[in-house]
């Protein structure tokens, strides 16, 4: 008779009173480990697969690349509604049309950076190596992102609508100020959340990269026997489950 129970393999022979009990080996043991990124399968962005991500494969910062990955999603959020907000404005509140250009360049430009910066963060943090490079690269960008960002949540710059512009609109009696104030009012939000989320990735990346997590890979225990403390037998067999009691069973047989 076999049986099989969580990789352990139970070979009975009742005829001649034979119990052979084996244990998985290691190779079948790892196959519960999540498997190793592969960082050569480019999924992302979709459509054009430059690199690889997927929060799936996180073995343990999960929070900090989700925080991260967060920011730079804020980031390139607030470039595509300073990009559609320009437009309007130029449209219809003859803003100069040169702003148009401005917020093109500023899309196709910062929005690289913010990616790469998050990728150094993420891949670092995943291979667990606070002295490598690719975290000093993320400290660096995103530190001077950061910067970048609480400093374009307060001027207005260009086609950068800060939170100064929003007294320069209410200075300003010709129509459409209101709906002007409110656009400004967004981006100035987005471009201070994205510097936010920037600083936590800061102060997180450390802890993140440098020390590995404890139990990211928990070994299955049963909770009734983690104590050190010594118990009856007449306590382990209440607290018995069915696995106890096939391999005492066994073993008694044995």
């Amino acid at each position: 008779i076999n049986a099989e129970y969580m990789g352990i393999l139970i070979q009975m022979k009742p005829d001649i009173g034979e119990i052979k009990i084996e244990m998985p080996k290691n190779d079948a043991l790892a196959v519960q480990q999540p498997p190793e990124i592969n960082w050569e399968d480019y999924n992302y962005p979709p459509c054009l697969h430059v690199v690889h991500f997927s929060l799936q494969e996180i073995k343990g910062p999960k929070r900090f690349v989700i925080t991260i990955y967060l920011s730079f999603l804020i980031v390139v959020g607030v470039l595509f509604f300073n990009l559609l907000s320009t437009i309007i404005q130029v449209a219809a509140y003859n803003s100069p049309g040169v702003e148009i250009f401005y917020a093109f360049l500023n899309f196709f430009v910062f929005i690289p950076a913010a990616g790469f910066t998050f990728y150094q963060g993420y891949e670092g943090a995943c291979k667990r190596d606070e002295t490598s490079n690719k975290i000093l690269w993320y400290r660096l960008c995103q530190s001077a992102l950061c910067i970048l960002w609480i400093v374009l949540s307060i001027i207005k710059a260009g086609c950068f609508d800060g939170w100064m512009r929003i007294d320069i609109l209410k200075q300003k009696s010709s129509g459409g100020a209101n709906f002007c104030i409110f656009l400004t009012v967004v981006e100035a939000l987005g471009y201070t959340a994205a510097f936010i989320c920037g600083f936590i990735g800061i102060i997180g990346v450390g802890s993140a990269a440098g020390k590995p997590l404890k139990n990211d890979f928990p070994m299955q225990r049963n909770p009734q026997f983690t104590s050190s403390t010594a118990v009856s037998y007449t306590h382990l067999r209440a607290h018995e489950t069915e696995a106890d009691l096939v391999c005492r069973l066994l073993l008694e047989k044995k």
